[in-house]
């Protein structure tokens, strides 16, 4: 885990987030991946972080939040790693934790396509309902074999990695052709 995610998990903790690491992650990893601005979906992380129904509750300072999803941007465009459990030692623990990032992801994609920011393509369909089946890998699925289970997790952070580079390379494409 890196100085930002350091500084998020204490960003989580101090707020007294529901959210794992692993969650809030896929949730950024879905804003990053859309090339949109901060405040075109500023909303949503506010809906996603602050607690509103406690008034007297200091709010989030969302300087923490924006930095991860500029590095997770970073990083997408690099080619280079996104996923705060990359350093687990269990394959079965990376696969689950990639469900609840995978799930978080679908999120924040699913709340761009409703805004607009994103098209709604059958790619993007294809995609969000294969990370649907991804994010069930805790619960639905058999994950005890752990030859089988290492070669599941390449596998699949395989694709999901090279989903998020193909809605990032489209939605990079769109934002050129639009704007």
């Amino acid at each position: 885990m890196d100085l930002l995610q350091i500084n998020l998990k204490k960003f989580l903790l101090d707020i007294e987030s529901p959210f794992s690491i692993n969650e809030v992650c896929g949730y950024l990893s879905g804003f990053a991946a859309s090339n949109q601005p901060v405040d075109s979906y500023f909303s949503a992380l506010e809906m996603y972080f602050s607690n509103k129904s406690e008034p007297g509750k200091k709010q989030p300072d969302y300087k923490i939040v924006i930095d991860n999803i500029t590095f997770i941007k970073q990083s997408i465009d690099n080619g280079l790693p996104i996923f705060p459990f990359k350093h687990e030692e269990e394959s079965q623990n990376k696969l689950i934790a990639l469900g609840e990032w995978s799930k978080n992801f679908i999120l924040s994609t699913n709340f761009l396509i409703q805004q607009k920011l994103l098209k709604n393509t059958l790619d993007y369909q294809e995609i969000l309902h294969d990370l649907t089946e991804i994010s069930k890998v805790g619960h639905n699925y058999d994950i005890n074999n752990v030859d089988e289970t290492d070669q599941y997790y390449i596998e699949i952070s395989n694709y999901v990695l090279s989903a998020v580079n193909h809605i990032y390379s489209v939605s990079r494409e769109d934002n050129v052709t639009n704007g």
